[in-house]
């Protein structure tokens, strides 16, 4: 703020000002020799990144504030203020100052008034706009963010306006232009507003908290006298919404800030989004209003420096100059521009973090007292010496310190309570600040004692209950006031804690002491350095550790530790790595890899531990640890199983605990002595190359029971007859405790037809592993797989097929290999062909029906059938089929009512086991001869047909981790001879019905065969299948007329088929490698079944006769459908 004396600061003659004067010369100068705006060449700037030193140009020096920010830090680490917008409401800017170029600066309009200098204005705003973003040109000086997009705003007045609300010339009405301005302001985006415009009232007073408080209720009275807000309100209004406001703190020499400096606190909710400047002197030493009451959002910047102005007056400008700026309205723009350069370097901070890492990077001042009080560079009023200070706590005198922007730009400083780092993804950030929380125990003690002093003020004053009708106006502000910063007190967070979101990845390099927790909730934060209090890693989190760090816990997230944390608990299956050093630890849910040092491990039943390093005693209780470096006591129970090939002190299994060394086949090593306690289990891998599981114990084994189960060594039926002969007989020593051995474990276990056979010397116990008596059909759930298991029985010892039932270790597995092994393909295909049969006799039969009305006449026909079918057995699988093909023949009349023929023909049937992978198709040739005789209504139909059937078998077989492909040929011949009779009655019109009675006897040969493939391939036997078919039903025909030549004829059946004989087809089967044979049965043939046959014919002339039909056979648990088309032709 620049006071009316501000004239006086050209002609004062004080000593310090000879410190400023020659650079203001210089300025001036360097301006009046500068060649015209618009034909100024490019300025080759000299300054680089990572070389502050380039910075310091004479540009940089004239502004002597810019090097005692450290602003040269910034500018080498790329920070001009580039892409931040910084608002600046003051006396209007003088447009055509060539270090305040219109690609920067741009003016706001609010109620009609523009940003640019107009006649009601003086050279103030001028003045801070240069400091703000002067720019960086090589001439003159520059300003704080050289880069920065500044919007300008205009009170419409000079420097003199009163700030108050009791000026006649700008009364308090005049609060909703600043409400236009504000938010004209806050509408363009910007993030700071710089306020240095006006002066302090005459009739206020900041020297205590209660003068302030004096002033604060003068505006208090203009709200409640004229029901319309002041100035003051529409600036707080736009700080609501998140732009910060920065006031200066007043040029009086008060001990505290302005009233609008010191606004937040009396409204608190402000805090984040407000901030006051006290000024700096270039001798090091605080000038003008202290920061006071407003310490916790005040900060100390330089004042008297060179900045932008004018010659002239503002109604008609003649040019521009330099000249000196001073008061805290030079302080201000200083610190309003280094946090834009904050802003820039920390794009992801909200603008209240921002303002943070101002603050608590700061340089703490103090007073000096080994200095008198002086008066130096023009300034108009006294100056208090300074020197830095290390609390890290504001202090009234100059607030958080000195603006230091070289460690701004290293991160926070301090936490203010929760920062919410919110990273995006693809981006990384460095905080190398040791960052603590030093202020906020210090502002806990402060507000602890307002807090009681409050409580005692409700009670003294009978407020406990609120406020009694009728309290006067102060008392109705004391009690609001109260009760704001109470809750201000209660809400208020006393501990810094930092949350790391967002996808990107932030270091924290310094040793950084702040008292609350760190918690990752997404990306990576790496701790380089150090943190001092707990840290928690989300699901989505990532936490790496080269430093070293308290607590962790990992709940979801990930964490690696390389350097050293203290304890270490993982949760909601998290996962950490430790190749450094913990504390305890413990694995609740979730894995832990721990290749360092760490101390106790507690593994729950969701965890799982793998210890490739050291680590103090391990407790399994229900989950997984492989302890495959140096434990302490290790103790397992409740589920648990531990494992590896490490060495620990001791050993105990409790009940329910596993211990399976190795991580197939592996030795355990013990150092101490080794329990087994009742219920416990000890779970031995063997290795078919001669190699089991081991504990080596230097102590005593004290063996109380548990169970001893076996396994082989990850090496999945079948053995090889190799493997086998080695496993089988051999001895495998277990247990070898050097102080002996004592006790028995109780009867073991693994497999179903192995027996594990215990040994116990002095100090081991070994194993053997025997075939034992229970059969393989013990787990066979059909007679097919009963059938197989027998054989297999016999089959040779060696087979790879043996021995993935011999080491089975559930039913499971030997069931699935018995399904495959039955060969039920056989009889489902014997069962196809049986069924297939049925569509020859029937296209005899109907040729012999379709031509009974033609005596004395010789004929000849075709037929196309297709046909599918399916079928589903009980305990054996069932199948599917089609089958396609034609029949041709001719017939002739050779007698009074008899026909005779023949028919030869081909099809191709295809076969399909249900629930395996087994298919056989066959290609079938016929051959067949018929004949009727028709004397009236009688009708007597016989035939006989032969086919031959040449085919093949293929089926996929998986037993173990062997899977193989079996194939063979398979030939088959079927005969059958078939005869009906049928009496016709004749109906009204064109009708007729006919009941029938049919017998067919089908005998089918199917030849031997032998499988290739594999150790599951099998050998088939020759046999014979027969099977008798009784059909009772009737049929119908009738004739409709559809013109005088064309004539349509409408055909059905429908019968009782009976099995006369028992009709489940069944094979003869070994397995090719030698064995017993068994019997495989598929399903049985339909006792009872209905069938069906509809049909419809369309002559062709005289001669010819077109018939397509469906014909069916349906039974509980199998069907078959046809579809024929049939061409009969007479001669």
């Amino acid at each position: 703020m620049l006071m009316t004396r501000h004239k006086k600061r050209k002609t004062m003659k004080r000593s310090g000002a000879k410190l400023l004067a020659p650079v203001v010369v210089a300025a001036a100068a360097a301006v009046a020799a500068r060649p015209g705006w618009a034909q100024a060449a490019p300025y080759p700037d000299p300054g680089r990144r990572g070389d502050p030193a380039s910075w310091r140009t004479p540009e940089f020096t004239n502004a002597w504030g810019l090097g005692a920010m450290h602003a040269e830090y910034a500018y080498a680490a790329g920070y001009t203020g580039a892409n931040v917008a910084i608002g600046v409401l003051d006396s209007g800017y003088y447009a055509q100052h060539p270090e305040l170029p219109d690609s920067r600066f741009v003016p706001v309009t609010a109620a009609g008034v523009s940003g640019v200098l107009n006649p009601n204005n003086n050279n103030h705003g001028t003045l801070v706009s240069g400091v703000v973003g002067g720019a960086r040109d090589g001439v003159g000086m520059h300003g704080v963010a050289p880069d920065a997009t500044v919007y300008e705003g205009n009170t419409n007045a000079t420097d003199g306006f009163r700030f108050g609300v009791s000026d006649p010339k700008f009364p308090a009405s005049d609060a909703k232009y600043f409400a236009e301005a504000y938010d004209a302001l806050a509408a363009k985006g910007v993030r700071i507003i710089s306020n240095s415009w006006g002066s302090q009232p005459a009739n206020e007073n900041y020297s205590t908290l209660n003068k302030l408080t004096d002033a604060y209720k003068l505006h208090e009275a203009v709200r409640t006298a004229t029901g319309r807000g002041t100035w003051l309100d529409a600036a707080a209004k736009v700080s609501r919404d998140g732009v910060i406001n920065n006031f200066s703190s007043g040029n009086t020499g008060y001990d505290n800030a302005s009233l609008r400096g010191a606004y937040a606190y009396f409204h608190p909710e402000l805090e984040g989004h407000w901030m006051t400047t006290t000024g700096y002197d270039q001798l090091s030493g605080q000038v003008y209003n202290q920061c006071g009451i407003a310490k916790w959002w005040c900060v100390m910047a330089p004042t008297g420096v060179p900045s932008t102005s004018y010659s002239g007056g503002a109604a008609a400008p003649t040019g521009a100059t330099y000249a000196n700026f001073n008061g805290t309205s030079a302080a201000a723009p200083h610190a309003s521009a280094a946090l834009a350069l904050i802003m820039e370097r920390f794009p992801y901070m909200t603008s209240e973090q921002a303002l943070s890492v101002l603050f608590t990077t700061a340089q703490n001042m103090e007073p000096d007292p080994s200095r008198p009080d002086y008066t130096n560079n023009g300034l108009f009023s006294t100056v208090h010496p300074a020197k830095p200070g290390a609390s890290g706590v504001p202090n009234a005198f100059g607030g958080w310190g000195l603006v230091d922007l070289r460690r701004a730009m290293n991160g926070p400083g301090q936490l203010l309570g929760t920062f919410d780092a919110a990273l995006p993804a693809g981006t990384a950030d460095v905080w190398s600040n040791d960052i603590s929380d030093v202020a906020l125990a210090a502002r806990k003690r402060e507000d602890d004692a307002e807090h009681r002093a409050w409580l005692d003020t409700l009670r003294t004053k009978g407020w406990e209950h609120g406020l009694p009708a009728g309290a006067s106006d102060g008392d109705r502000i004391d009690y609001a006031l109260g009760v704001a910063r109470e809750t201000a007190y209660q809400a208020r967070e006393y501990q810094g804690s930092l949350v790391k979101s967002g996808g990107g990845t932030l270091t924290l390099a310094g040793a950084n002491t702040y008292r609350g927790p760190t918690t990752v909730d997404g990306g990576e934060l790496r701790i380089d350095g150090s943190i001092a209090a707990r840290a928690v890693v989300n699901p989505a989190g990532w936490l790496t550790v080269n430093g070293r760090a308290a607590d962790i816990a990992v709940n979801g997230g990930v964490a690696t530790i390389a350097g050293t944390s203290a304890n270490l608990s993982i949760d909601r299956q998290g996962r950490a790595a430790v190749t450094g050093t913990t504390a305890d630890v413990r694995v609740a849910s979730g894995f832990a890899s721990l290749g360092g040092t760490s101390g106790s491990v507690a593994v729950g039943a969701l965890g799982v531990a793998a210890i490739t390093g050291r680590t103090a005693d391990v407790a399994v209780d229900g989950g997984r640890a492989s302890l495959d470096g140096a434990s302490g006591n290790v103790a397992v129970g409740n589920g648990g199983v531990v494992s590896g090939s490490g060495t620990v002190r001791t050993l105990t299994a409790a009940a329910n605990g596993t211990v399976a060394p190795g991580h197939s086949v592996g030795t355990l090593t013990v150092s101490g002595d080794v329990r087994f306690a009742p219920g416990s289990i000890y779970a031995v891998e063997v290795s078919p190359g001669g190699a089991g599981d081991r504990i080596v114990a230097g102590g005593r084994a004290q063996i109380d029971g548990g169970a001893l189960a076996l396994a082989l060594e990850n090496t999945p039926p079948p053995l090889t007859p190799e493997q086998s002969r080695s496993v089988l007989g051999r001895r495998f020593e277990i247990l070898n405790a050097a102080g002996g051995v004592a006790g028995r474990f109780d009867a073991p276990s693994g497999y179903l037809f192995v027996n594990p056979v215990l040994a116990y010397g002095p100090t081991t116990v070994s194993l053997t592993i025997d075939r034992n008596a229970t059969p393989f059909a013990s787990v066979a759930r059909t007679a097919n797989e009963r059938g197989v298991a027998d054989a297999l029985e016999t089959a040779d010892p060696g087979s790879a097929v043996y021995n993935s039932v011999l080491f089975a270790a559930s039913a499971q597995a030997p069931q699935a290999t018995l399904a495959q092994l039955t060969g039920e393909i056989y009889p489902a295909a014997y069962a196809a062909l049986v069924n297939e049969s049925r569509q020859v006799r029937e296209a005899a039969l109907e040729r012999l029906w379709t031509a009974r009305g033609a005596p004395g006449r010789a004929g000849a026909w075709a037929r196309l059938l297709g046909a599918w079918g399916s079928a589903r057995g009980g305990d054996v699988n069932g199948y599917t089929s089609s089958t396609g093909g034609f029949l041709a023949g001719a017939d002739a009349a050779l007698l009074d009512g008899v026909r005779a023929g023949g028919f030869a023909g081909y099809s191709h049937t295809g076969v399909n086991l249900r629930n395996q992978p087994s298919s056989a198709s066959f290609d079938s040739f016929h051959l067949g001869a018929y004949a009727g005789w028709q004397p009236g209504a009688l009708g007597v139909r016989i035939g006989a047909a032969h086919a031959w059937h040449r085919g093949g078998v293929d089926r996929a077989v998986q037993y173990g981790a062997v899977a193989e492909n079996e194939t063979t040929a398979l030939h088959a011949e079927t005969t059958q001879v078939f005869g009906e009779a049928g009496y016709r009655f004749a109906l009204d019109g064109a009708a007729t019905l006919e009941p029938f009675f049919g017998v067919a006897y089908v005998h089918l040969k199917n030849q031997g065969t032998t499988e290739t493939g594999g150790a599951a391939a099998l050998r088939v036997r020759q046999g014979n299948h027969d099977v008798t078919f009784s059909t009772l039903g009737v049929r119908g025909e009738t004739r409709l007329g559809l013109t005088s030549r064309l004539q349509l004829t409408l055909q059905g059946s429908a019968g009782w088929q009976h099995a006369l004989t028992d009709g489940q087809p069944s094979g003869t089967l070994a397995f090719a490698t030698g064995s017993d044979t068994f019997i495989v049965s598929s399903v049985p043939v339909a006792k009872d079944a209905a069938v069906l046959n509809v049909g419809a014919g369309l002559e062709l002339g005289k001669n010819g006769w077109l018939r397509v039909g469906y014909s069916g056979s349906l039974a509980s648990r199998q069907s078959e459908h046809a579809v024929q088309g049939s061409l009969h032709w007479k001669f």
